[in-house]
């Protein structure tokens, strides 16, 4: 639907909504040379919700089906300085690089997991086959779900 374009009940789409709409659909047709461009045009976007929320979904899908190739460390480090200009996006790129290293066996510092987000944590909690990360998370996770995600999972990891 084109920007500022009618809904089904004849009401115009707000120019945001399209907007991501459209940045969604261009993530999903990028070639691997071309994202990291489009992330850096996503990301001018005036709209930080929109041009965030466009990246983090991009960043979360690519991140999951790479987390555990050898193309993952370039592929961060080519996104590392576009995403640099948004805040929320640059985080996610780093906690994705974290997650990596701890399923992994990478070098990580438990002090990075437990500064991380909720998300990050539950995930790791519910996820990661790392003994040392769930043994911090059983111990100082966050919440309360999250400690008991850990520890819950802890005896199947070897803890």
């Amino acid at each position: 639907m084109a920007e500022g374009a009618t809904a089904g009940g004849g009401e115009r789409e707000p120019d945001e909504h399209a907007r991501f709409a459209r940045y969604r659909r261009d993530f999903d047709e990028a070639t691997e040379e071309d994202a990291p461009a489009l992330v850096a045009r996503v990301l001018a976007d005036p709209d930080r919700a929109v041009a965030s929320s466009a990246v983090r979904a991009y960043l979360d899908r690519r991140a999951t089906a790479l987390l555990t190739t050898p193309g993952c460390p370039s592929w961060c480090a080519e996104l590392t300085g576009r995403v640099a200009a948004g805040a929320f996006s640059a985080r996610r790129l780093s906690e994705w690089t974290l997650l990596r290293a701890m399923t992994l066996g990478e070098p990580w510092g438990p002090a990075a997991l437990l500064a991380a987000t909720d998300r990050l944590q539950l995930r790791t909690a519910g996820t990661c086959p790392s003994a040392r990360a769930l043994t911090a998370l059983a111990a100082d996770g966050r919440t309360r779900r999250i400690r008991a995600a850990a520890a819950s999972r802890l005896p199947t990891v070897g803890g």
